[in-house]
């Protein structure tokens, strides 16, 4: 007879306690993405909401999203847009299946509102947004329905503003006033700087967009972009297709920041760029030459002998044309057997070697204001033979710091034209002198480039066309030439712009937005040209 062990039968408490365990893996795995499963691809979809979507005559104290599946939520006081009004502030619970906003403050009657969730609701595995989410509601017995859509553009670069780019929708006053109100309505642009905004009730509005990087909801003049449609809106029906065009208008005050000093030069540092100064000196005897080293830095060079400190007041003009008088007390270091001279040097435009057409400009930028210019000592060769000097140029003209010298030529050349620039040829304000050098400039082959051609189509009646390369400079410019030929251009990928120069100081003008001044027209042929060797683009027309 064969013994068998007894047989055990499980406890209650045993089945309870595996049932608990099998209950909970059962659930926990539903959140899970099986193995070897298909990769859920689909968004989150509203399946339910309190208050419902478009209900009247509601005013609930907090509203609570249903989705069909699991869900996360990521940044919602950044990503929540609520309108009209913004700035509401709202707390937050998130459930597996649901969302719950609470808010802070207590609606107002008779208002349409409308919460857009932007990309902030993403499902529980793989996080797929649930684009273009929203909830709308009345506390009224009316729904607003009006609606204004468009696009927002950085007007220098001609790009697309980065996501995220506050657009909104102001009651009208005599100023445009986004430094100190909210917007009644906004939305924020998407990643092709396109925007939208849903549920207006009719009315008068002013449109402002402005990088709102620090999220108040008010626009910063140091630090953000601002643009503005340029009418008012009257909105009475739905519109679509409103341009804004943001430009950078720092209106800080410059100041110095710090200076930088030797025994014969000093440097002034400013807090931002300017585009022109002047100079006076407490004691005229004490007077020397400058120069702007960049756009914010001016440079004075030590030409008479004068007290260790100098008295100074520089009077700077910004892009904005606002003026600003800094007074300085300059404040040169004594001289050192560590000290070593500063070079004097210049940088030839075009550059050495450079192919150019007979007919050209030749300029010459210093590292110091030029004192004495020889022009004997600059001998010019046109193909093998030497014609002369630096006389043989149609003009040559120094700007207003004797830092740039411009030399019109016109030529015979088929091969080069060639520069040989003797030591004393340039003598600077503190008496050094440029390093004997030759510079040769190729006639270019028009087989080896290519050439566009076309129209300005305009009332306008000054404007600026520049051809924009790759690395982003100007390779030509032209004003009011209704009919343009550019030649010789390096095989490459380009951008046309139009300028409209509307006070005719030929030079592109940001906008002021206190005085509701947009920033001058800036226009971007919308293709970019394809220049080829030995190729023509004819009929490329730009037009405002």
């Amino acid at each position: 007879m064969t013994h068998r062990p007894p047989i055990r039968t499980p406890s209650l408490l045993s089945v309870l306690l595996l049932s608990i365990v099998l209950y909970v893996a059962s659930n926990c795995a539903q959140v899970a993405q099986p193995p070897g499963g298909k990769k859920d691809t689909l968004a989150p979809k509203l399946i339910d909401s309190y208050p419902k979507m478009r209900a009247r005559n509601v005013k609930p104290k907090q509203v609570e999203l249903f989705f069909n599946e699991y869900i996360t939520a990521e940044n919602l006081p950044q990503k929540v847009i609520i309108t009209p009004g913004s700035g509401i502030t709202f707390d937050y619970k998130v459930k597996p299946t649901s969302v719950v906003l609470t808010f802070n403050e207590p609606l107002k009657d008779s208002t349409t509102y409308t919460i857009s969730f932007t990309d902030a609701i993403k499902d529980a595995t793989e996080r797929n947004p649930a684009t273009n989410m929203k909830l709308v509601f009345s506390t009224g017995n009316l729904l607003d329905s009006l609606s204004i859509s468009g696009q927002v553009s950085d007007i220098v670069s001609g790009t697309t503003t980065p996501a995220g780019t506050l657009v909104g929708l102001y009651a009208p006053r005599d100023t445009l006033d986004a430094v100190k109100n909210k917007p009644i309505y906004y939305s924020k642009t998407d990643t092709s700087g396109r925007f939208q905004i849903e549920n207006i009730r009719g009315g008068e509005y002013d449109v402002i967009a402005f990088t709102d990087q620090n999220n108040n909801f008010v626009f910063n003049a140091q630090s953000e972009t601002v643009g503005f449609a340029s009418k008012r809106i009257k909105l009475n029906q739905n519109i679509s297709d409103v341009q804004v065009y943001l430009f950078n208008q720092n209106n800080t005050t410059p100041r110095i920041s710090r200076n930088e000093s030797r025994s014969d030069s000093y440097v002034v540092n400013l807090s931002k760029g300017i585009e022109s100064y002047s100079v006076a000196f407490r004691n005229p005897a004490d007077s020397m030459a400058s120069m702007l080293l960049s756009a914010n830095q001016i440079k004075f060079f030590r030409t008479v002998q004068t007290a260790d400190t100098v008295g100074v007041r520089i009077a700077v003009r910004d892009s904005l044309g606002t003026e600003t008088n800094l007074r300085h007390t300059i404040s040169f270091r004594p001289k050192s057997k560590r000290e070593k001279p500063e070079e004097f040097s210049f940088k030839p435009v075009p550059a050495p070697n450079e192919p150019v057409e007979p007919d050209f400009d030749w300029v010459l930028k210093f590292s110091k204001p030029v004192k004495n210019v020889d022009p004997k000592r600059i001998q010019i060769s046109v193909d093998s033979l030497t014609k002369g000097d630096l006389t043989l140029a149609k003009s040559s003209t120094f700007n207003t710091t004797l830092t740039e010298l411009t030399n019109q030529f016109a030529t015979k050349a088929r091969k080069f034209v060639r520069f040989k620039i003797s030591k004393d040829a340039f003598t600077s304000v503190l008496g050094d002198t440029i390093t004997t050098t030759t510079i040769t400039y190729p006639i270019a082959d028009p087989e080896n480039f290519g050439l566009v051609r076309g129209q300005v189509i305009t009332k306008e009646p000054h404007y600026i066309l520049e051809l924009i390369d790759e690395q982003k400079t100007v390779a030509r410019r032209l004003r009011d030439t209704p009919t343009y030929t550019f030649r010789n251009l390096k095989p490459g990928r380009y951008r046309l712009r139009l300028i409209i120069d509307t006070n005719n100081n030929n030079k592109w003008d940001t906008g002021r937005y206190e005085f509701r001044i947009p920033a001058e027209p800036i226009i971007y042929l919308s293709d970019k040209l394809l220049i080829k060797q030995n190729f023509e683009l004819d009929d490329i027309d730009i037009t405002y």
